[in-house]
């Protein structure tokens, strides 16, 4: 790797390693940092399927990236094991152990073994003579070896996956607090029931992690969501990245010479495995003293003042601000466009929506009225891919048009824009965001939407999705950039003017925020940027490449990294342009995938108010000395340090500011409580690896 870089890679497992920082960090509640190394889990999954699995073996860095993140596994289950646990069970939250069950609860554990569990499993013989069982992705195996009874000293192996569609958690009764068995626990106390007429010698628990690529021909094939479905049920027999076992060393052996397996991708488990599961404990209704109190998003004060979407938005932009303001906003802008008898047209994209989504609900409606209906489903929004091609089903068969976007590129783009007829002719809205229409992600991910009528925006945007839906070529856009077409050398430009604008006496700034910044070319820039004195400080939550403060290459810029209860996930982009100052919004971060090979929208942020509103967030975000760590030359990551300055928490900070405007705003004499879908697994609190 360059010396002007960071690796990606070890850079990625840094971010993590911060994140468990979260889960170390006991001015946490015990069950948020317990949701924490549950995050850790789910990120280091992905990080294995996706980016370990892109890596080549010939490169210097692909053992180094296992060794780092082995580490990181070590560190968070030994944190976990020694800490976590007996705080969980100080708390009255018990993991019961087969040797340490009453007859009571062994009984009741028989009797839901026979009648629930039993019919679920398979046993499966591993014979030498047999091919290789397909072990499934990310699954719970049992495995056991058992003594000939006939040949006493012939051992066998078997094996029985841990049923995904059964609690992993059963609760037992218990004199005071939450006691429970895991139920690969269960399955190995009844194991015999299983291998009747066979002594069983050892039992162990694995699990494999496989390579997530998927590799379809998008130009040829005419039916791209069949050849995608074919192509996600050859995932599950790609190459192995990783194995994970707690057991004895025999099975180890066993499991490494069957699967051909080398000694570097094996990892053994020394506390509780896969505890991303086990984190499902913190989303329990009981021990509410034990969490956070449930930040519940407030409303918008320009759209509860407001009794016509359309009336407000000729009047000025508005600015949304998730999760501390409601995502409702958007769902009534989408809902007023569905039932609004003078709406022609919806045009949006969709990349991940929730489960039970109420803005396809609401496409569905809209198509079903009659209305010209066009989304644009992202169906390789990777771990997605599946449920977008359900949705994408159900509005064809709503009477929406639904597209797949351009062949080679993935649609990252958050846009939403209605056509409307009124007296003067035709209006357009427009609804522009840094993160996804996703219900529930808006609960816990940091982005900001912008609607607007601003005529350059909307036709810009209605461009854009001709781009995208026919065969028109990328024209200069008025007020809107996009990748993979104009959007870097609009980036360049910027940058170039801060550094030409400025002076000795005032010297260019510029603030940026993203989620990450990978791209060689971008930091280059920064790089001759900050040597020509451009003061330029970046909020990067993530991977970061770019070495900050190195002698006459990086002396004046800082990053800074903020890890809180919220993912921080918007994208903005300011410059102080001599005095005349710009601010951009974006789905994009400064990567080559979203540069390149991705279609990504910037927007400016045009009105006086929202742009300062934008400016001082970015200083507030750049003040936080209590979620907020700092990178030094060297790479490593420091945790800010307040010493004698006032403490400082942005999240808390924004939080108390929407509860105050949300106080203030009276609707019939009672503050309104947007709806708040469940969060139901730590995977909806994932880092985006793959975005």
């Amino acid at each position: 790797m360059n010396d002007k870089y960071f690796d990606r890679e070890l850079s990625w497992i840094d971010f993590n390693a911060r994140v468990l920082g979260e889960a170390r960090d006991e001015s946490n509640p015990l069950l948020e940092r317990l949701k924490f190394i549950g995050i850790v889990s789910s990120n280091l999954d992905e990080f294995f399927m996706v980016r370990v699995a892109s890596l080549s073996a010939t490169d210097p860095i692909f053992k180094d990236v296992y060794r780092h993140a082995f580490d990181l596994m070590d560190r968070q289950n030994h944190y976990f094991q020694e800490s976590l646990v007996p705080q969980l069970e100080h708390a009255g939250i018990r993991r019961l152990l087969p040797q340490g069950l009453t007859d009571k609860q062994r009984d009741y554990l028989a009797a839901l073994f026979h009648h629930e569990i039993f019919p679920l499993l398979t046993p499966v013989a591993i014979r030498p003579e047999n091919p290789v069982p397909v072990f499934v992705n990310q699954s719970l195996y049992r495995m056991v070896a058992l003594a000939d009874p006939v040949r006493l000293k012939v051992r066998h192996y078997a094996v029985v996956e841990v049923p995904k569609n059964y609690p992993r958690m059963i609760a037992l009764l218990s004199d005071s607090g939450y006691s429970f068995i895991t139920l690969e626990d269960v399955i190995s106390m009844f194991a015999g029931d299983l291998f009747t007429g066979y002594e069983i010698l050892e039992q162990g628990t694995f699990r494999i992690t496989r390579a997530s690529e998927l590799s379809v021909d998008e130009e040829k094939d005419e039916d791209f969501s069949k050849v995608l479905s074919a192509a996600l049920s050859l995932r599950q027999r790609s190459r192995i990245v990783r194995l994970e076992y707690s057991g004895y060393d025999l099975m180890r052996d066993f499991l490494k010479a069957q699967l051909e397996i080398s000694d570097f991708k094996i990892y053994e488990v020394r506390s509780w495995m896969d505890l991303k599961t086990i984190a499902q404990l913190a989303y329990q209704p009981t021990f509410p003293e034990l969490k956070r109190p449930q930040w519940v998003p407030k409303p918008s004060p320009d759209f509860e003042k407001a009794d016509d979407v359309w009336k407000l938005l000729k009047e000025k932009d508005v600015m949304v601000l998730h999760p501390y303001e409601s995502f409702d906003v958007f769902l009534r802008f989408l809902a007023q466009a569905a039932r609004d008898p003078d709406v022609l047209a919806i045009k949006q994209t969709l990349y991940r929506a929730s489960e039970s989504s109420r803005v396809i609900h609401l496409l569905e409606e809209a198509a079903n009225k009659g209305k010209q209906v066009t989304v644009l489903v992202e169906l390789k929004a990777r771990f997605d891919e599946e449920r977008n091609i359900e949705w994408a089903h159900r509005l064809v068969n709503a009477g929406a048009s639904v597209l797949y976007g351009v062949a080679g590129l993935k649609t990252h783009a958050k846009a939403c824009l209605v056509v409307r007829r009124e007296p003067e002719g035709i209006k357009r809205y427009l609804h522009l965001s840094t993160g996804n229409y996703n219900e529930k992600t808006a609960l816990i991910y940091s982005d900001i939407g912008l609607f607007t009528s601003k005529e350059d925006m909307t036709r810009d945007v209605n461009v854009f999705f001709n781009l995208i839906t026919g065969l028109s070529q990328p024209t200069g856009f008025s007020a809107i950039e996009i990748s993979p077409f104009g959007l870097r050398r609009k980036l360049e430009k910027l940058i170039m003017r801060e550094t030409l604008r400025g002076t000795k006496e005032a010297p260019g700034l510029m603030m940026v925020k993203m989620n990450a910044l990978v791209d060689p070319d971008m930091i280059d820039a920064l790089y001759k940027a900050s040597q020509k004195g451009v003061q330029i400080k970046l909020n990067v939550r993530g991977v970061c490449c770019l070495k900050p403060g190195v002698k006459g290459l990086s002396d004046n810029i800082e990053v800074v990294s903020i890890v809180d209860t919220f993912l921080e996930h918007s994208r903005v982009f300011y410059f102080h342009n001599g005095g005349d100052e710009e601010i951009y919004l974006s789905s994009a971060d400064w990567m080559p995938r979203n540069l390149d090979r991705r279609l990504e929208i910037m927007f400016p942020v045009m009105e006086e108010k929202n742009k300062r509103f934008l400016i001082d967030l970015l200083k507030h975000y750049f003040k936080d000395n209590q979620r907020s760590w700092q990178l030094n030359a060297q790479g490593q990551y420091k945790k800010k340090d307040p010493g004698s300055e006032k403490k400082f928490r942005v999240q808390e900070f924004l939080c108390k500011k929407a509860a105050d405007n949300a106080a203030a705003l009276s609707v019939g004499g009672k503050e309104l409580k947007p709806q708040k879908p469940k969060l139901e697994s730590p995977k909806d609190l994932k880092e985006e690896v793959s975005g």
